[in-house]
């Protein structure tokens, strides 16, 4: 099984198109073509379903998809940290969570660049799904994060790095932020995102733990740009990860935690990267400087 087979066959399945496929690589199509009939025939059956207007995988293919791209993946890296040993620039590629990137990621890549000044690196949020789906096929390092609602299995490693605090956020000099019960602020409109750690039914099910009666008004909103400016700019509130008010050095400045004496569920935030694959030694610089710089109320 050669290289080129696994990016054609990635190619593809991606475009579902062998004509398509064949002008994004910059070959012919008959060379395509003749890629992916050798890797079917290698691995003994077929990858796709053909018709006249296209390619799309059938369920061997969609097996077969995810591994192709981890082992593609992890195979450029592995050229990638060679160059690099020779003195080539190489990439470091991580998922972070938003609380994080306000308060610790600025510091923590200072001290990176000293180290690997030349180093191009690259940063994703998000919800989890959408850093599994690189983690899995190999183009992510690692991602912190909050923990997944699903169970990982053993294709990942996953390392409990601290538990973060919730609070609730609102802006500075709202009519409710003295509020010191969520009953004060049942009738208030809150703003709710899975991408910032508290999907929809967590947020209710807060309420409803403490006998407190489910706001009715409530908005979903998974940009966390968005979700900051509302927080900004209205009178919306939200459960949030306490960094937002206390450590981040702009946002403390436009956002407050509203005092409310109810204890709330604190979050899990985990390291996770691929089982049994050895980071880079850049990727594994920049981990131990994130973790150095990672505050967070340990009470």
């Amino acid at each position: 099984m050669k290289l080129q087979q696994l990016r054609d066959f990635i190619t593809v399945a991606s475009t579902g198109s062998l004509r398509a496929a064949a002008r994004q690589l910059n070959v012919t199509q008959p060379a395509v073509t003749k890629s992916i009939q050798l890797l079917e025939k290698e691995i003994g059956c077929s990858l796709f379903d053909r018709a006249a207007r296209g390619v799309s995988l059938n369920g061997a293919g969609r097996s077969f998809l995810p591994r192709a791209q981890a082992a593609l993946n992890e195979l450029l890296r592995g050229v990638q940290e060679i160059k690099t040993l020779n003195g080539e620039k190489g990439s470091v590629n991580i998922g972070i969570s938003a609380a994080i990137s306000l308060t610790s990621l600025g510091d923590a890549l200072k001290d990176f660049r000293k180290s690997f000044s030349d180093v191009n690196v690259r940063l994703i949020s998000g919800a989890f799904s959408v850093m599994f789906t690189e983690l899995r096929a190999g183009a992510l390092d690692f991602s912190i994060g909050p923990r997944p609602p699903e169970a990982l299995g053993g294709e990942f490693s996953v390392e409990h790095l601290f538990t973060n605090s919730r609070a609730v956020v609102c802006r500075r000099g709202h009519p409710l932020g003295d509020s010191t019960s969520l009953l004060d602020l049942i009738n208030a409109e809150w703003l709710v995102s899975g991408v910032m750690g508290l999907p929809a039914v967590e947020h209710d099910q807060i309420f409803l733990n403490l006998g407190i009666p489910v706001p009715h008004t409530v908005i979903q909103c998974e940009y966390p740009t968005a979700l900051l400016a509302l927080l900004a700019e209205t009178d919306m509130i939200s459960f949030l990860p306490k960094q937002y008010a206390a450590d981040s050095s702009f946002l403390r400045h436009v956002l407050m935690e509203v005092p409310v004496r109810e204890e709330l569920p604190r979050t899990d935030i985990l390291l996770i990267k691929k089982s049994g694959i050895p980071l880079t030694p850049m990727a594994e610089y920049l981990l131990t400087v994130i973790k150095r710089h990672i505050h967070y109320d340990a009470l």
